[in-house]
Parts: C-alpha cells; structure tokens; sequence
C-alpha cells in the first residue's frame, strides 16, 4: 500500500491516515498518466559511470525550477516480524514514467503520477540482505544484496526482476556485493570482504559469470566508462592498484599502481571520456578510460559529486568546504562558491545540480536558484531527477515526489 497526502512525513494516527486516503481517491482521479521515457534516470547513480546527471531531463531547467512543488510521498511497508535486516527507503530510479525503489528490503513498483503500487517484490523472504543499488534495463530490474549478518565475510546476491509482473527472472549468489550496474548487456559488481575487493561481471539476461577478478583495495562502487571497468586491483607484489579492464573480455587495459579512490566519471558507453579519482597524493584527477593518462587535475577537489556534458561538480577548498563547478574539457575552475552547508549528495539535470539539503543551483554559475525542500538536520540520502520529477529520501520510511505541477 502507498500513501501519500499534501504533508509528507505524516503517518501515525487514524485520522491521518483517513485524510491520506481521501487525498488518494483525489490524487487517482485529478493526476496524469504516467509519462513516458523521455528523461530516465537508469541506475541509483543514473549510469553505470556513477555520473549523478541525467542529460535528457527537459522538463526541469533553471527557468521552471522555481515552480516546482512537493507532489506526493510513497512510504516503505511496515517491517516484517521475520526480518533480520530490516532496510530503510533507497536507491530510486526513475524509468519508463515509473519509479522503482527499494521500500524496507522490498523492491517496489510506482506510477509516479498518482503514487499507486503497481507490483512489490521480495528479494530474500529471510531478510537478511541490505539493498544499496538498483538499475533497470530493457525488461529488467537488477537489484544489488549484502549480507547484513557479517561484516568480514558478508556474501552477496543479485536479482533480476521483469519490470512488468515483478516476477523473478534469474539470481546470483556472490562473495561480496557492495555495488551493482548495468552496462550494454553486462552487470557488474564490486565488493569487499576480509579478503579483499572483488569485481565480477555477469550476463545481463541469464546471470551467467563472464569474468571476475580480486583486488587488493577497498571495493570502492563499480565504476565503468567508456565500456571500461575500473576497480581495485594487485601488483606483482600484491600491493594496491587501480586497474582498468575490458568490458566484454576481462583484459588488462592498463593499471596505475597505489591507493587509488575511484570517484565518477561521464558514460559508461563508447562516448564516454573522463574518469575521475583520488590519486595517492590526494590529487583529484582525470583519467583516459582507455589509457590511464592523466588529463588534467582538479585544483583543490576533494570529493566529485556529479559530472555533465559541460562541467564537473565538486566538493573543494582548503577544507573540502566549498562547491566548485569545473570545466569538463580543461578541469579550469568555472566557479566556486561557499555554500550555506556542504553537500555530501547531488544531482544534475539540465542545468540545475540539485544538493542534499534542497537547494537547487544554477549549473554554469553555482548560484542558488531556490530552495525546493529544507532538510539541514536530516539530509536527503537518496536524490534522483528523471521524466521530469525529483524523487527524495530524507526520511529513512518515505520517498518524497517534486515536480511541476500536473506531474
């Protein structure tokens, strides 16, 4: 059951919930049909690059972001007395003109333009799994499991789902899942145990392992650009590297040895060209996918939050306090500006970036355009923009809706 009323966060009593329903009869018979797939937002990070830009959004731009107004909320189902690991509300992606989330370890099914339940789905009926990433292609929804019942030796699953029953089609059983996306017609995974990190690449429509190889580092999220995994590698004398391998065959293209901190890049397809990570001085740098040279750096970068067609998004500064907006072809400094908090989440679409505690800034300036929810003491932990809504988790039980009205 969803619920969803004109103030979200409100869901103890009988007469709220009587409330809510009759905003539900009035939502069902005003609100559109769901929009088609103009603007998807495909993966927890928008694509298997961890981009955090969505750059087909046309509905949302910096002329229209200050009508945008709170729409409605889908809250998690009540925790299943059997549950080990009950999970909060997480990794939404908006696709297709519907809105697939993970609600309390249960893989959920909106129409985004009334807020109804199409379809819910138990991964693991033991619960015993945290869900962190989501992705959905074609006729699929991949969903990435950890175990939660040990932190040394964690073990991990993949799922796939039809996107229009909700039925299971195929699932995995792996050493470790921190991550999962979906590339081409490949899924890949990375995670970390007691032993190490471990990237495996599977076959999208059966599951079937293509390759898989251990790393020395800190399993930091699967990243791939330009049909190029990047993950955390070993040296001839097992000490970390940065390693960037083939898509399809699992060959070594190159690898950078030191501790390395992959952070994001542009496009996980063939036109994709920036990588960005931390290199062992603490130097933010771009990368060439296919060759590992270093482009440029990012001066004063601590922690990239989004990357455009136009430009890189970073935390920067002395103390990381800043936000800078980089040039994507020269990495020179755009802007900088001191914002009011420092974001820790973002998300960009067609020239607006979006942060964490609502604020919604001009992408080529760094300057705020308006304010469209508050959250300083409970930052949004999920933020995705895609067939022209906002999709917001701040409150670990519901999803919040934003968009223009109508939407």
């Amino acid at each position: 059951m969803s619920i969803f009323s004109a103030k979200p966060y409100i869901f103890a009593s009988v007469a709220v919930l009587t409330l809510a329903a009759s905003s539900i009869a009035t939502s069902l018979k005003q609100a559109p049909a769901a929009t088609t797939e103009s603007s998807p937002w495909f993966d927890t990070n928008s694509n298997a690059a961890a981009s955090r830009a969505n750059p087909t959004e046309k509905v949302l731009s910096p002329t229209t972001a200050t009508k945008i107004k709170y729409l409605r909320s889908v809250a998690s189902p009540l925790i299943a007395p059997k549950a080990n690991c009950p999970g909060d509300v997480l990794a939404p992606v908006l696709v297709g003109g519907y809105l697939y989330v993970m609600t309390n370890a249960e893989l959920s099914k909106y129409n985004p333009a009334t807020g109804a339940l199409i379809w819910r789905s138990i991964p693991d009926p033991g619960f015993n799994n945290f869900y962190e990433s989501l992705a959905v292609s074609g006729n699929l929804v991949i969903v990435g499991a950890r175990g939660c019942q040990s932190s040394s030796d964690p073990g991990g699953a993949l799922y796939a789902f039809n996107t229009s029953t909700g039925a299971l089609v195929w699932s995995k059983f792996l050493t470790a899942i921190n991550d999962a996306v979906v590339a081409g017609s490949y899924v890949i995974t990375e995670g970390v145990n007691a032993a190490g990190s471990d990237v495996t690449v599977l076959n999208l429509n059966n599951g079937n392992v293509v390759w898989n190889q251990f790393g020395c580092g800190g399993g930091y999220p699967s990243v791939v650009v330009e049909m190029t995994v990047m993950s955390n590698g070993c040296d001839a004398q097992s000490n970390a590297s940065l390693n960037a391998n083939s898509l399809a065959t699992g060959a070594v293209l190159w690898s950078l040895p030191g501790s390395w901190s992959i952070q994001r890049g542009d496009q996980s397809g063939p036109n994709g060209k920036h990588l960005y990570a931390t290199d062992p001085t603490g130097t933010v740098v771009d990368l060439n996918p296919l060759t590992g040279q270093v482009e440029y750096s990012l001066s004063q970068a601590v922690g990239v939050l989004a990357v455009d067609a136009s430009r890189v998004y970073a935390t920067c500064g002395s103390q990381g306090q800043d936000l800078c907006g980089y040039n994507i072809g020269t990495g020179a400094l755009e802007w900088q500006d001191t914002p009011i908090a420092t974001p820790g989440l973002a998300a960009e679409a067609d020239g607006v970036l979006y942060l964490d505690y609502g604020s919604a800034l001009n992408s080529a300036t760094g300057k705020r355009i308006t304010t469209i929810w508050s959250s300083f003491s409970t930052r949004a932990t999920a933020l995705a923009i895609g067939d022209g809504r906002i999709a917001v988790v701040s409150d670990p039980r519901v999803l919040d809706l934003f968009g223009l009205p109508g939407y």
